[in-house]
């Protein structure tokens, strides 16, 4: 090979190492965009997730009546979702351990008879 030959060839792969180098960051680079992108709306929503749960958490979480009960008005829906909350706070503590299946067993059974009781007295006051 002669001289002007290997210019031409060291010119022509300096050219496609150029190309080759410039479409490879151009890529690596939209990649990287797109990742943290990504990350950020993860971030995001986990903030937004926490802030979420806390804000629950401070205005009474699962425990406060729903917007449902409070503008119907009815003291029977009142009366009957505090009953089920009551026998959710038992099956909680039950479950965590903290009373036996004996005391769950023992508390739900009067709940259950308190709300038989309750019932009757709204059918009486209803009757007058």
């Amino acid at each position: 090979m002669d001289g002007k030959k290997v210019l031409y060839y060291a010119a022509i792969a300096i050219a496609v190492l150029i190309g080759v180098s410039v479409v490879a960051s151009a890529l690596l680079t939209l990649v990287s965009t797109v990742i943290s992108g990504i990350v950020s709306l993860a971030v995001l929503a986990g903030i937004a997730y926490v802030a979420y749960k806390t804000g629950s958490w401070l205005l009474g979480g699962d425990d406060s009546p729903s917007m449902d009960s409070l503008g119907s008005g009815s003291s029977r829906s009142t009366s009957a979702d505090a009953g089920s909350s009551r026998q959710d706070r038992l099956r909680q503590q039950y479950v965590e351990g903290q009373i036996s299946e004996a005391e769950f067993e023992r508390r739900i059974g009067e709940e259950l008879e308190t709300e038989e009781l309750d019932e009757i007295d709204r059918e009486l006051e209803r009757e007058r």
